[in-house]
């Protein structure tokens, strides 16, 4: 689990150290008691009961610790199923079911196994317990925009990844339980504050791991997420976040904010003594680092000069089509932006979009065959300044393949 920061918390740093046979003895008997913390209605403590009857799972004596048939676990999946009975019972056996085929209950010798491993991770992926927000929840810190990407992907496999994010969500698990039993209230989920400074094109190299990683998530550990906070995000990060958010749960895509600085939102939820003094708190916690480093690649610039214009094509070879998604920006002045799409099968374009004079710009488009996109950048108006234009494009398969992530 990240390593833990000073932090302001009522609950100890080193909580890890904590969870001798006897704590969980203790824990297991206290944790039973707190589902009346919930304020459920009546209606939805007998649809909580008949969930727990369908499932074949008593009453009393359930492992409380275990994080798959306690009441926290059984309440994040039929809340996260809006409390409809029949679509959290699919989910969730779905989920014992994966658990089954995935062993998860080896997860843990997995991780003793791969200790060297892991901490290497921590090398590559710098993170941290920041505190606890308003509501007692823990702050995690997570500073993807410090991955050494390249690197990464040469260091650690996908079927690597899996296994490791496996093991650091029942380490979660975990970590809730903790919290609930320390501070004497149901926590079921957790806020996340994701720095992004330093994100760049190279961003990309991750998205094949987060695919993996998101669909697990979305099916077995519903509802972990509280708010996530997405800060000091430079503008290509709305690029790749299109490409992730098909494979985010919907209701936790409602929980994700992304910005440039940090949004309002965040200071309503954690406190300011939480927030490092870097995202314009007053924690001065020295914010985690990479310990693996590469040079910083920019993201990819296209200079249009004055009275010029300039285009490029992106194809789709997938003969069902699919989705492209676009971000551009200017740090300074504005060009035209032209789109146009051709089919395999005809020799007319079609104009998908014409923007005049945009210094930023964010879209997509669906398409149902092969054939050809064109992009232009327009600065014929401009008779003495160029233009330089910060731009991607990703395109998503309809058949489910691999997604293309490109720049001019």
């Amino acid at each position: 689990m990240e390593e833990a920061a000073k932090m302001e918390t009522k609950l100890d740093v080193n909580w890890h150290e904590k969870l001798s046979p006897e704590y969980f003895k203790q824990a297991e008997k206290e944790l039973g008691s707190l589902l009346h913390m919930l304020n459920l209605t009546k209606e939805q403590m007998e649809k909580f009961k008949l969930f727990k009857k369908e499932l074949g799972i008593a009453e009393t004596g359930v492992p409380q610790w275990s994080g798959v048939e306690d009441d926290m676990t059984l309440y994040r999946f039929i809340s996260g199923k809006q409390w409809v009975l029949k679509d959290a019972l699919k989910q969730y056996r779905a989920m014992r079911k994966w658990r089954e085929e995935e062993k998860m209950e080896k997860i843990g010798e997995w991780g003793d196994l791969n200790a060297d491993r892991i901490e290497l991770t921590k090398k590559y992926y710098p993170s941290c317990i920041l505190g606890d927000d308003k509501v007692g929840r823990p702050v995690i810190l997570a500073r993807m925009g410090k991955i050494p990407y390249r690197k990464f992907v040469k260091t650690f496999t996908k079927e690597e990844w899996v296994m490791h994010h496996k093991w650091r969500m029942e380490k979660t698990i975990e970590l809730l339980r903790y919290y609930s039993y320390e501070q004497k209230k149901p926590v079921t989920s957790m806020v996340v504050l994701v720095d992004m400074e330093g994100s760049s094109f190279d961003n990309r190299l991750f998205t094949p791991y987060m695919k993996l990683t998101a669909e697990i998530d979305k099916q077995n550990f519903p509802e972990i997420v509280g708010n996530v906070f997405m800060v000091r995000a430079p503008w290509v990060i709305s690029m790749l976040y299109k490409l992730f958010k098909p494979f985010i749960d919907k209701r936790t895509r409602k929980k994700i904010k992304i910005s440039s600085t940090t949004p309002e939102k965040t200071y309503e939820i954690v406190d300011e003594k939480v927030l490092p003094v870097a995202f314009g708190g007053k924690n001065p916690v020295e914010l985690p680092q990479p310990l693996i480093e590469e040079k910083e690649q920019k993201s990819p610039v296209q200079n249009v000069p004055a009275g010029t214009e300039h285009s490029f094509v992106h194809k789709c070879d997938d003969p069902k089509g699919g989705t492209f998604a676009w971000v551009m920006n200017l740090e300074s002045y504005d060009v035209t932006l032209k789109i146009e799409w051709t089919p395999e099968d005809s020799k007319e374009s079609k104009t998908v979009l014409e923007a005049e004079r945009v210094a930023e710009h964010e879209g997509e488009h669906k398409v149902k065959s092969k054939g050809t996109l064109k992009v232009t950048f327009d600065n014929t108006y401009s008779y003495l300044t160029s233009k330089d234009v910060q731009f991607g494009i990703v395109f998503h398969p309809g058949s489910g393949g691999d997604d293309i992530m490109e720049a001019p």
